[in-house]
């Protein structure tokens, strides 16, 4: 990309993100050909890396620097993801039934009758609440649940209940962060769906506490947060209500 028009798209975007209240350190550059992101607000990016075709990011959610989203279709809000961290790596992309592993046997540049990939890959998909750590790699087709922690240089390759805690490689449950009646009851209340000046009244380091006062609560209709889409070549930015 020509470095004066690199620069023009990278002023249009900052303006738009800050207006959003979002931060995306690398810019244009976040995404690859083809890609599109839509951000809910408050969003902060790191230098990361987005292949995904077309990703959605909760509000609140925080990636630091380095990591690398591939085949994944959603990141809920109030997710907190470490450096490192691959989302969505495909499980086939080196068939070892094949003659060689190797990308030559399926690139139509060096072949003139290329193999085709044996599936698509399914996206991954991230609850809300979800902390993973650093160097963690999750497949891609895997589910992670709300509330769930993922151990630092884990391997997930199957759904993670919500509010479990996983670790490992393979990865396995080591515990739950609450009882099941608790966690049966803060997935019920939704709470990530509520603004933070009224989470900001709860007693956020008591959940039983927090789940009761909500449930204390008459019902609300909650409000669809603005969402913010943007997309790489041709790049566009869109607002959505």
């Amino acid at each position: 990309m020509n470095i004066f028009r690199e620069a023009l798209l990278n002023r249009r975007l900052k303006k738009a993100l800050a207006r959003h209240g979002c931060r995306m350190a690398s810019g244009v550059e976040t995404l690859r050909d083809g890609t599109q992101v839509t951000l809910e607000p408050n969003v902060k990016l790191g230098k990361a890396k987005i292949h995904s075709p077309a990703l959605e990011v909760g509000a609140y959610t925080d990636v630091v620097s380095g990591c690398e989203f591939l085949e994944v279709a959603s990141i809920g809000r109030f997710c907190s993801i470490a450096t490192g961290v691959v989302i969505g790596q495909p499980r086939r992309s080196h068939p070892m039934h094949w003659l060689s592993t190797h990308a030559f046997t399926a690139n139509p540049k060096l072949l003139r009758k290329p193999l085709q990939p044996e599936r698509e890959a399914t996206p991954a998909r991230i609850g809300h609440d979800v902390w993973i750590g650093r160097d963690a790699l999750i497949l891609d087709g895997v589910e992670i649940g709300t509330g769930a922690v993922i151990g630092a240089q884990s391997l997930v390759n199957r759904d993670v209940p919500p509010y479990a805690v996983v670790a490992g490689s393979p990865a396995r449950v080591l515990r739950y962060r609450f009882a099941p009646e608790l966690i049966e009851r803060l997935l019920a209340s939704r709470w990530w769906e509520l603004p933070l000046d009224v989470l900001g009244e709860l007693p956020l380091d008591d959940p039983q506490a927090c789940v009761e006062a909500l449930e204390r609560r008459p019902p609300q209709a909650c409000q669809e947060a603005r969402r913010l889409r943007i997309r790489h070549k041709p790049f566009a930015i869109e607002w959505l209500s």
